[in-house]
């Protein structure tokens, strides 16, 4: 062990030494920044060398132990500001280490009392037919006001136009009535036939006038029925939607309820056996021994070691120059600190004052000259490359008396890309994050969400030949916020991890320069997985009744492209296609995105962005007319389409950062 420790102390201090000498012209002068920046130097070419870059490892695994040992001392907090820390948190805090949010519970569905997006539904459907057999539609009363003004809402037959009746063969009068359409002249007909035309005149008006009042009356009685039934048929809907509507609230409380007390329970147990364990480390670190050694004029030496509540002492002797020796004891009183005491019986008779040697310590401050010129040893590289850019838009409208009709509005639209690409040697590893987030407020509405994005790409490759690189990348995306389909906003369709999705591709990528790439994986993964199984409908994403993730093997091809079309104008486009092993030639998902940027000054730029997505999983209804109704019929999938144009202001970062290379 103690040769462990004189390995490490010593390659300390060449570490120091080396740094100074090679990355800075040596300096007695410099002060304690100096030396605090020979120790990082020194740190970072240690971590350098133990990373393995370069090819350098360590002779044997104890001693690349105990130098990544020395590295943690270094950059670490101490020990014992954080043993402090930690007492100080137990005796003022409240005793929890840990929390959760009931968001992050495992599985909701297996907390007792839990009621799931299934139970409820069904007892909504059971609770409405309860209601519409509790009620009896015909008591109903209907508002007098609706039957108001009725001879302006119904088409009724005035009398001059009874003979539409004859025309649309509502009435069917007999031959004898049919045979003439008016009465003869008198002069040309005897006396007897012209009262015999009279009479059935008569009773030909009289037929036609009670069919027209009994058309009237039925035309009446027909619009009443309707105007009731539709009346009684909505106040029933909407006393059995109040019902549903609170007995939702009331399961969904209690949903919220049962998850609190469950996520407290399980966070007491959580933190108590968390408590048992810090306990345990506390008191293994504190009982660690802390050693160092005591050194006299003559040499003689004794080693000492201090513990906590440990108070054993050890007997030295001092000298003087004048080798007089004096014993004293030295009692181990903490970890850090000691008792010092002489001798009993120990007296002092001779004081005098010792004249001590000068010492010129004016000949440290002339450098050795072997150490006036540091040959170049390094090279700086700059294997990894920090980018991102920013933007955030807004878009407002305001009409008054806008006689061409329309309303006022207000979107805004922010969009957030990170990247760290590494690249060195024969390998590459390239990583992405992208953010979009935007809303809209239609006139009196509320506000609204428009886009919702969450992804990160992790590529790493390792070249293959000429510009290929056997590659595996893994690929994550999902949203923030809840998102429903407006203007219901009590059930979320989507939401954080509700759903997400993950592919994880081993494959070849074809990168003949930076602003394309091709990579085919013939092995790829994929799953979709919906966190909250309660608020969210799982089965409108392809995953079964009961399950909360689906996975697919499969195919997946994708394209990155970059093009500057002109100076201020550039175009990127990204291409992803899977195809499903389980049903090759029938189920495939492809993502398409087309972003153009057209930059207007150093901050400000506009965006256009097409992006088409077609999934087998994600089904829409398809509706068909049936006796003047939409009826469903089934679902399929169709093309998903999405198009943006955003004006704002943007940003944009480019860092590179520099690391050292040893050369030969």
């Amino acid at each position: 062990m103690q040769k462990l420790k004189l390995i490490a102390g010593l390659l300390l201090i060449f570490i120091c030494f080396f740094s100074k000498t090679s990355f800075s012209s040596f300096n007695p002068k410099k002060n304690k920044t100096a030396q605090a920046d020979s120790v990082k130097i020194g740190v970072e070419f240690l971590k350098h060398l133990l990373d393995g870059e370069g090819g350098w490892i360590p002779q044997n695994l104890e001693l690349e132990k105990n130098l990544r040992g020395l590295v943690h001392f270094i950059e670490d907090e101490k020990i014992d500001t954080i043993l402090y820390r930690l007492e100080n948190y137990k005796q003022l805090g409240d005793g929890d280490y840990f929390s959760r949010s009931i968001t992050d519970v495992a599985d909701s569905l297996q907390v007792e009392g839990f009621v799931s997006h299934e139970e409820l539904t069904e007892q909504l459907r059971r609770l409405d037919r309860e209601v519409r057999n509790s009620i009896v539609k015909e008591e109903i009363p209907v508002p007098e006001q609706l039957f108001e003004n009725l001879d302006q809402k119904v088409r009724l037959l005035k009398e001059e136009e009874v003979h539409l009746l004859l025309e649309d063969s509502l009435v069917i009068l007999p031959d004898s009535l049919l045979s003439f359409a008016t009465i003869p002249d008198p002069s040309m007909i005897s006396e007897a036939d012209y009262k015999r035309f009279q009479k059935l005149d008569s009773l030909k008006q009289s037929i036609l006038e009670q069919a027209r009042l009994h058309y009237n009356n039925n035309m009446l009685q027909f619009y009443i029925d309707s105007v009731s039934d539709a009346y009684q048929n909505e106040y029933v809907q909407q006393i059995s939607l109040q019902e549903q509507n609170k007995y939702a609230s009331g399961t969904r409380r209690m949903n919220q309820i049962r998850l609190q007390e469950h996520n407290e329970s399980v966070k007491k147990e959580v933190n108590a056996q968390l408590a048992k364990f810090i306990d345990v480390l506390t008191g293994y670190a504190e009982m660690e021994p802390v050693d160092f050694w005591i050194h006299n004029i003559d040499g003689d030496s004794t080693q000492m070691w201090l513990r906590k509540y440990d108070r054993h002492s050890q007997r030295v002797f001092i000298k003087n120059e004048q080798k007089d020796s004096l014993g004293i004891r030295i009692q181990n009183l903490d970890k850090n600190a000691v008792k010092i005491l002489i001798d009993d019986g120990v007296t002092f008779t001779r004081f005098a004052e010792k004249q001590k040697k000068d010492f010129r310590f004016q000949e440290l401050l002339v450098p050795e000259k072997g150490l006036r010129k540091v040959k170049k040893a390094y090279d700086v590289r700059t294997p990894w490359i920090l980018g991102g850019n920013g933007t955030v838009g807004f878009t407002q409208t305001y009409l008054s008396n806008w006689k061409k009709g329309g309303q006022s509005a207000l979107s805004a639209l922010m969009v957030l890309k990170g990247s760290a690409n590494y690249s060195a040697n024969k390998l590459k590893w390239e990583n992405s994050v992208e953010m979009r987030n935007g809303w809209l407020k239609p006139g009196g509405e509320k506000v609204q969400k428009n886009d919702d994005k969450l992804s990160f790409t992790s590529r790493f490759g390792i070249s293959a030949f000429k510009k290929w690189y056997y590659s595996a990348e893994l690929d994550f995306e999902t949203q923030f916020f809840y998102g429903y389909k407006y203007p219901d906003r009590e059930n979320p369709i989507s939401g954080f991890l509700a759903p997400s999705r993950t592919f994880l591709k081993f494959g070849l990528d074809y990168k003949p320069n930076k602003n394309f790439s091709l990579f085919l994986s013939p092995l790829t993964s994929k799953t979709v997985y919906v966190r909250d199984t309660v608020k969210i409908d799982a089965s409108a994403y392809g995953i079964k009744p009961g399950k909360k993730r689906h996975w697919e093997p499969g195919l997946n091809a994708d394209v990155k492209l970059k093009k500057q079309i002109m100076e201020d104008i550039s175009y990127e486009m990204k291409y992803k296609m899977f195809i499903d092993y389980n049903s090759p030639f029938t189920k495939f998902d492809v993502d398409w995105q087309n972003i153009f940027v057209m930059q207007l000054n150093d901050f400000i730029n506009m965006r256009l962005m097409l992006h088409f997505i077609y999934d087998d999983n994600v089904k829409f209804p398809i509706y068909e007319e049936q006796n003047g109704e939409r009826v469903k019929i089934g679902e399929e999938a169709k093309w998903q389409i999405k198009e943006f144009i955003t004006i704002g202001f943007s940003y944009k970062l480019n860092k590179r950062i520099y690391r050292r290379e040893r050369l030969n």
